[in-house]
């Protein structure tokens, strides 16, 4: 098992970023032929695990247990920093968004032993990092072949165009912009409603979906609608919940239902 932090100077945010990864080394095995195990193998399948809005890239890898689980299914975990930018080309702040979907991926692509193929590429995140993985998961459909969210934050923007719940303020005005105009938002990149609903009508390819959230999370309600919208639409959403609320205690339950779900998803694909 690799463990490393990059840390480098992407043009897309114009500022240092880091990213925390995880490569499965398989030095486990009794093989001792080291150019055959580190050299001659297939490119690594990959999950992209995106941290909520009051974390940041380190704190999955210190907080739970994804080292043992990448090395147990033997897929590479990227964990990038996003600060509190819910993964957004900012209305006063750095393109994100942008970054997530051209600089970040190609210089993972490019420096390290995991796979391009959309089979082999899948995201989750929580809370704001879930809303995130949504979004990511539905701009580049092309990109990731299961998605995964955890207690996301998928309500976020309606409530920001609404002025209600937690996504009121200049916190999030300095993500969405448009104060004079929330509606502005929606039907945009922004809005994972109006994405979903345009995949489904252009025909797009869409991930496999999961969602996690516990049972006392107060993100809960907005996933269960979103879950309902995506159902009238003819998009089937697995579902897991379990007693627990919007913390740590409740992510360890779901991550290990991360590495599962993708699993059973790649058998019944035949790619495992």
């Amino acid at each position: 098992m690799a463990v490393m932090t990059l840390r480098f100077n992407p043009k897309t945010i114009g500022l240092a970023t880091q990213v925390r990864i995880i490569l499965p080394t398989g030095v486990h095995q009794p093989d001792t032929d080291f150019r055959k195990l580190y050299g001659e193998k297939k490119p690594l399948p990959v999950l992209w695990l995106l941290h909520g809005g009051s974390d940041n890239y380190a704190d999955w890898h210190d907080c739970t247990p994804v080292q043992v689980l990448a090395d147990k299914y033997n897929y590479a975990v990227v964990m990038p920093d996003a600060q509190t930018s819910s993964y957004a080309n900012m209305a006063y702040g750095p393109n994100w968004l942008d970054y997530f979907r051209t600089e970040l991926p190609e210089y993972i692509y490019t420096h390290f032993p995991v796979s391009r193929r959309r089979e082999d590429n899948f995201i989750s995140g929580m809370s704001m990092g879930g809303g995130g993985a949504l979004k990511l998961s539905l701009v580049d459909p092309d990109r990731y072949s299961i998605c995964v969210p955890i207690s996301s934050g998928v309500e976020v923007v309606r409530n920001y165009v609404n002025g209600t719940g937690r996504s009121v303020g200049k916190f999030f005005t300095n993500i969405y912009g448009h104060e004079d105009d929330p509606k502005a938002i929606l039907g945009t990149e922004e809005d994972i409603y109006w994405l979903l609903e345009r995949n489904v009508k252009n025909g797009s390819p869409l991930p496999r979906f999961a969602f996690c959230v516990g049972l006392e999370d107060f993100t809960r309600a907005g996933n269960i609608e979103f879950k309902e919208f995506a159902e009238n639409l003819g998009v089937h959403i697995d579902w897991y919940e379990e007693h627990g609320m919007h913390d740590w205690d409740s992510w360890n339950l779901y991550i290990p239902k991360v590495f599962e779900f993708i699993r059973k998803y790649r058998q019944e694909d035949g790619l495992e």
